[in-house]
């Protein structure tokens, strides 16, 4: 009794081979018209060897030495899959070299070639060969996806492992019927090739175009989502300092004012002093490592609630929540202390940084308080440069109450 309805081989073929061709058609208009990754044209590859197989298949019956040519059309497809994948996840660490898997095909390729030649009109020793070689690349390639790390996050990934596995596990009928044959002269060699399993493989490479195709989307969709976060920093942060420019500046210190208590948070404004005379001695490129350094003496002396930005040209802002004006002097003096020992390891000439202070007052608005600090900074300069001001009264004339000479001398 068979499991496996009538078939008609060489019609079989004949339609599968037209679904292969379609197939293979579909990666190739899509490898030309669409951005692809490293790998694609290797899945290509596999496509258009699998339906030259099936090609080969209509005519073996007349030229029986197209059999190994078909065989290893037929073989290559797993293990030419595996190498696009090496390539589209070339960073992954793979159980094995490259050349390993062009080694496997090849041992495997002999170990056919030396059954058929044996007993070339077997037709279960052939079958039953192929078919054990056939599970082994299929296995051994479902080996090789596991150890891609990003296969327990792509759910593509997932998917294409499963279905080498369950591929594999197709043709275990077929190797099982064709055991049982070996040897034995076979009145209906359908009962062996089980052509049904033919149409479950063709099912199984369509499944994988698709998945291949959407592994190419996924990435793409990877690669903007990358290049929409790196156009946002580009938008929100100074490129030379590192901080944020004065509209994310503006944008997150609004919120800090909304989330803090009325009148709790301080605001400082301050700039290099004689910036214009570093650029002239030292050149552009000079004044750039200057910049940089404040920047990153601040980052490294503020707390994680505090907020630093660039204005332009050489002038900075911060903004320090739940602190007093007081506190906020002695920001500024630990800021040129830190800015200092940064030039000496750096072996940069002195630098002098003026400040200007403020309290935010309750119900004022951040571009009034930066305009009380930037007051203050004016006020800090006239008096020689090299030190903190505080202005603690609104209006459009401050009041200058504190001055503070900090911890390095003008420049």
């Amino acid at each position: 009794m068979t499991f496996f309805f009538p078939l008609h081989l060489p019609t079989l073929t004949l339609v599968t081979g037209v679904v292969l061709f379609m197939a293979a058609g579909i990666m190739t208009l899509v490898g030309v018209t669409q951005r692809t990754y490293r790998g694609f044209w290797f899945w290509t590859a596999a496509q258009w060897a699998n339906m030259l197989s099936a090609l080969c298949l209509l005519f073996i019956a007349h030229f029986p030495w197209l059999i190994p040519i078909t065989v290893l059309l037929s073989l290559q497809w797993p293990l030419t899959m595996l190498a696009g994948m090496r390539q589209f996840y070339i960073r992954s660490n793979f159980r094995t070299p490259p050349l390993t898997d062009l080694a496997v095909l090849l041992g495997g390729f002999a170990v056919y070639m030396l059954i058929w030649r044996e007993n070339p009109n077997d037709v279960g020793a052939r079958v039953a060969t192929f078919s054990l070689i056939n599970i082994g690349f299929y296995l051994y390639a479902a080996w090789q996806v596991h150890s891609i790390r990003d296969w327990r996050q792509s759910p593509y990934l997932k998917a294409i492992l499963f279905f080498l596995v369950v591929a594999a596990g197709f043709q275990v009928p077929r190797m099982l019927a064709a055991f049982s044959a070996w040897g034995v002269p076979v009145a209906n060699p359908d009962l062996i090739q089980q052509p049904i399993v033919l149409i479950g493989l063709v099912a199984a490479v369509m499944f994988s175009v698709y998945m291949c195709l959407l592994l190419t989307y996924e990435r793409t969709e990877q690669d903007l989502r990358e290049s929409h976060r790196q156009l946002r920093i580009m938008a929100d942060f100074d490129m030379l300092t590192q901080v944020p420019n004065r509209r994310h500046f503006n944008e997150m210190a609004a919120q800090t004012i909304r989330l803090c208590p009325p009148g709790s948070s301080a605001l400082m404004v301050f700039n290099v002093d004689h910036f214009k005379q570093i650029n002239d001695e030292a050149g552009h490129a000079g004044g750039d490592e200057a910049l940089k350094l404040v920047a990153s003496s601040a980052r490294k002396i503020l707390r994680s609630r505090d907020l630093v930005g660039r204005l332009g040209g050489d002038e900075f802002v911060a903004m320090l929540p739940n602190t007093t004006i007081n506190d906020a002097l002695h920001v500024a003096d630990r800021m040129v202390r830190q800015v200092d020992q940064g030039r000496s390891s750096l072996q940069q000439k002195p630098l002098s940084l003026s400040f200007g202070v403020v309290q935010i007052l309750a119900g004022e608005s951040l571009p009034d308080a930066t305009h009380r600090a930037d007051q203050a900074l004016q006020e800090a300069k006239r008096q020689g440069r090299g030190r903190a001001v505080a202005a603690e009264q609104a209006g459009a004339e401050g009041v200058f109450t504190t001055v503070r000479t900090l911890g390095i001398s003008e420049a």
